[in-house]
């Protein structure tokens, strides 16, 4: 095994936050259990359930051969019990969010994978990844122009427009050091503003193997907290997004320009949404990124107009 030895602990942690989904669960832990490397440890942090969540976790604990571990917290977002997790993992941080399972082999893929690099190049790299199906075995996605493809997730987005479900594993170690912001009163924050900050210093190694089930549109998972019926919702965690966004990837604009001028118009809207002013949204840290905002400041006042019609609710 060529990653680094981690002193006996669990070669990975695979992590997954939970919020009343005792009733999906299930296909995680049915993915772990089938895994072709088994030194694993499984990591759930129970944010705030009342459904059967700590039953199932401790009859399952009973049923395998690989620690688990459950923590719980009271309600307080994906990314509270994110940063508690790389807290406590002891392996290579392997995120496995509901509504998803791994394919019997990912572990072993995304090993092999990280082997792949060589040993004078890894110091360049934090994390490896692979492409995600749809529970009908459909990809969900672009597939890479090689197979293996090195590059950063910011070069993924804006440079080579890679768009899709991807997922892998990293060093915790390097996920350490760029937590998502602590943020009370937020249920979601989109994960860019973590792995987008990483890709600053450091590449991923991809495949075009799949490595992971995501479900669609599934009536047994229901709604997940990144889907919206308002321009509002997480409206808090997606502002703290689009200031970071626009406060450090600017200089991609000309090879994407569209996340960029996206984040100018949602900045007000999520921000109004949550209590803050425009003032507040400009306080940004480049002149450019402000001029932006202020040229899309009309679109954005006709939108959110748009939206609390739609939604009848209370308008600005």
């Amino acid at each position: 095994m060529s990653l680094p030895d981690l002193s006996g602990a669990p070669l990975f942690t695979v992590f997954t936050p939970t919020y009343n989904r005792a009733h999906t669960l299930h296909r995680v832990f049915n993915s772990l259990r089938v895994q072709t490397l088994s030194n694993i440890e499984w990591l759930v942090v129970d944010d705030g359930s009342d459904d059967k969540t700590p039953e199932l976790i401790e009859a399952w604990s009973k049923r395998v051969n690989f620690p688990i571990r459950c923590f719980r917290q009271e309600h307080a977002g994906k990314h509270i019990a994110f940063n508690r997790a790389l807290g406590k993992a002891r392996g290579y941080f392997f995120p496995a969010s509901i509504p998803m399972m791994l394919v019997p082999d990912a572990l072993e893929k995304l090993t092999q994978l990280w082997n792949s690099i060589p040993k004078r190049e890894r110091t360049d790299f934090y994390a490896v990844g692979g492409l995600c199906c749809d529970q009908n075995g459909e990809i969900t996605g672009d597939r890479f122009p090689t197979d293996p493809f090195d590059a950063d997730p910011r070069e993924l987005r804006y440079v080579h427009h890679i768009r899709g479900e991807k997922w892998g594993f990293g060093l915790t170690d390097i996920i350490r050091r760029h937590p998502f912001p602590d943020v009370r009163g937020a249920q979601f924050i989109p994960e860019g503003i973590v792995w987008l900050a990483i890709a600053k210093n450091f590449k991923t190694r991809w495949t075009n193997e799949i490595v992971r089930t995501h479900y669609i549109n599934d009536r047994e998972t229901g709604p997940t907290l990144s889907q919206r019926a308002s321009l509002g919702d997480h409206a808090l965690g997606r502002w703290h997004y689009y200031r970071w966004l626009l406060n450090n990837d600017l200089a991609y604009f000309f090879y994407s320009p569209t996340p960029f001028l996206k984040a100018a118009i949602m900045l007000p809207i999520v921000g109004w949404f949550s209590g803050k002013s425009l003032r507040e949204a400009l306080m940004l840290d480049r002149f450019l990124t402000k001029i932006l905002v202020w040229l899309a400041l009309p679109l954005s006042l006709l939108l959110y107009g748009v939206d609390r019609v739609r939604t009848k609710g209370p308008s600005l």
